[in-house]
């Protein structure tokens, strides 16, 4: 039998290190996308920087964060343009068809943590059991695939020795049978998905950190999920109860 592989390319938006700060909220996030489609988005994003950028040849780096607050190689657009870029890269995510791209993110709340040092061992733990759980659904409906997870390298150290201790241990649900227990690390530049990846986890953090839904209702309907209205492949970690997206049909 065949084995497809979806790739789950993850990204932080926040840091748990500014909770001090004044800061409210953490996100790991991304999109998995079947082997098949790699190729296909990442020339959309090619033609987004031909369109902008023409004189420039390699690749270049879409990051959500300079693009909104105009900084580096975008300080000389207008603010319509740059929210412009954010649009036509956020409809690359909104476009794709289900199963092709689908997007995944775990937003932790300050209350829930003793520690700012818990936030990415709890985010990552969900994100992988739904992702697991998604694997495991396209199985049972007669599409045996694998999950990889390919994640920024800014923590590598950090991730490779939580998700091998799940390997070994499992989760609090069980083991992840089905994502491939050796995870890769990449910079942005490097791929294209992993740009996909952060403009995913800003739009969760824009919506919690700053109550700003433009960017999460272009893509909510990307996220997993079993029925209409239930975005499984979004949750919210708070002690309080919660109306939020992410909460409010649980």
């Amino acid at each position: 039998m065949w084995l497809a592989m979806y790739l789950l390319y993850l990204d932080e938006s926040g840091d748990p290190n500014h909770f001090v700060l004044g800061q409210n909220h953490f996100v790991l996030g991304g999109v998995a996308i079947h082997e098949g489609q790699i190729f296909a988005l990442s020339k959309s994003l090619d033609a987004i920087q031909n369109r902008y950028f023409p004189s420039i040849s390699i690749p270049i780096n879409f990051h959500a964060t300079e693009i909104r607050g105009g900084s580096g190689r975008y300080r000389e657009f207008l603010p319509k343009i740059r929210e412009q870029i954010l649009k036509d890269i956020y409809d690359i995510i909104k476009n794709a068809r289900f199963p092709n791209l689908i997007a995944f993110a775990t937003v932790i709340n300050v209350d829930v943590l003793q520690d700012a040092s818990q936030a990415r061992p709890s985010t990552l733990e969900d994100v992988c059991i739904r992702f697991n759980t998604f694997v495991m659904r396209q199985y049972k409906h007669g599409l045996p695939n694998k999950g990889l997870l390919i994640i920024d390298r800014n923590r590598a150290e950090e991730y490779r020795k939580l998700l091998r201790n799940y390997q070994e241990a499992g989760t609090r649900y069980g083991y992840l049978g089905n994502i491939v227990d050796i995870p890769y690390f990449a910079r942005c530049h490097e791929t294209r998905m992993l740009q996909l990846a952060d403009f995913c986890a800003y739009a969760v953090f824009r919506y919690y950190e700053r109550n700003d839904d433009r960017y999460l209702k272009q893509i909510l309907p990307r996220f997993d999920r079993r029925r209409i209205n239930q975005p499984d492949g979004l949750k919210h970690i708070i002690k309080a109860p919660c109306k939020c997206i992410a909460c409010s049909w649980r």
